[in-house]
């Protein structure tokens, strides 16, 4: 549905996400005149206290509104952080919930490449559908807490400052790596490789799927491609004969991770 919503945010392509936008901290500095510019002096002195940032100060008294126009960017986002943990540890929950709320919004609308999680630290942001692979598996892995740790870290690593790519990916062949193993009931020695699968994984599709001939010739092609991808990570784990060590894009990583998020959701069947 369309009706009632802002030209802007149905016809206005989005491209690739921002790391700043002046419209988001206008958003965000008006929204703190309207909502949150009554507690101004205790939320200056946090943002002092915590960022190290100098909030500018006139006759008139501290000027938020123009800090969040004009700030560095990283302590925008500490900002958002800060005032949402005041609210919280102040038992004004609604408050607290309302500015990540908007903050999150703003975010969204303006295309800002950032996300706020439910204690309201903010992260890098890749896209909507590799946020929502990431939480429908997280969801699936609760009776798996070995793969769920290393399946998030995973995506910790984006989260640093500068992101470790090719520590994304060795958590994610690790991830599944150890459900690998505990599919097949391995030894310590065994590891994940295009053998294994082909041995073992094909194995246990053509027990499943006996009475389903199309699904078990599609499904071994699927495996196959898991082998493709076991052999693309192996690149990144030990595949590099140099000293300096090549970076992968942040476009394969992302492929890279979301494939290995799918395969996971796959191969549950067989845990």
């Amino acid at each position: 549905m369309t009706e009632g919503k802002r030209f802007s945010q149905i016809y206005l392509e989005k491209g690739i996400p921002l790391k700043d936008s002046r419209r988001m901290r206008n958003r965000i500095s008006a929204y703190y005149w309207d909502a949150l510019e009554r507690d101004s002096s205790s939320l200056v002195q946090l943002i002092h206290k915590e960022t190290g940032a100098k909030v500018p100060y006139s006759m008139g008294g501290y000027m938020l509104t123009e800090f969040f126009e004009e700030c560095e960017v990283r302590d925008l986002l500490d900002s958002v952080t800060l005032i949402y943990k005041y609210y919280k540890q102040r038992n004004n929950q609604q408050r607290a919930d309302n500015w990540v709320q908007f903050a999150s919004r703003v975010f969204k609308e303006e295309n800002v490449g950032y996300r706020i999680d439910n204690q309201g630290g903010v992260h890098f942001f890749i896209d909507e559908e590799f946020e929502n692979n990431k939480l429908s598996t997280i969801a699936s892995l609760s009776h798996h807490p070995a793969v769920l740790e290393t399946f998030e870290q995973s995506y910790d690593y984006l989260d640093q400052d500068p992101p470790h790519h090719a520590s994304a990916i060795r958590s994610m062949f690790e991830a599944i790596e150890i459900l690998y193993k505990h599919i097949i009931d391995a030894e310590r020695k065994e590891r994940l490789n295009s053998i294994g699968v082909q041995k073992n994984l094909k194995s246990l599709s053509q027990q499943k799927l006996a009475g389903k001939p199309v699904e078990l010739a599609a499904s071994d092609h699927m495996l196959d491609g898991l082998c493709d991808w076991i052999d693309a990570g192996h690149m990144y784990r030990h595949g590099q004969k140099i000293e300096e060590v090549e970076e992968p894009s942040i476009e394969f990583t992302v492929l890279f991770i979301s494939q290995g998020a799918t395969y996971i959701r796959y191969l549950l069947q067989y845990a």
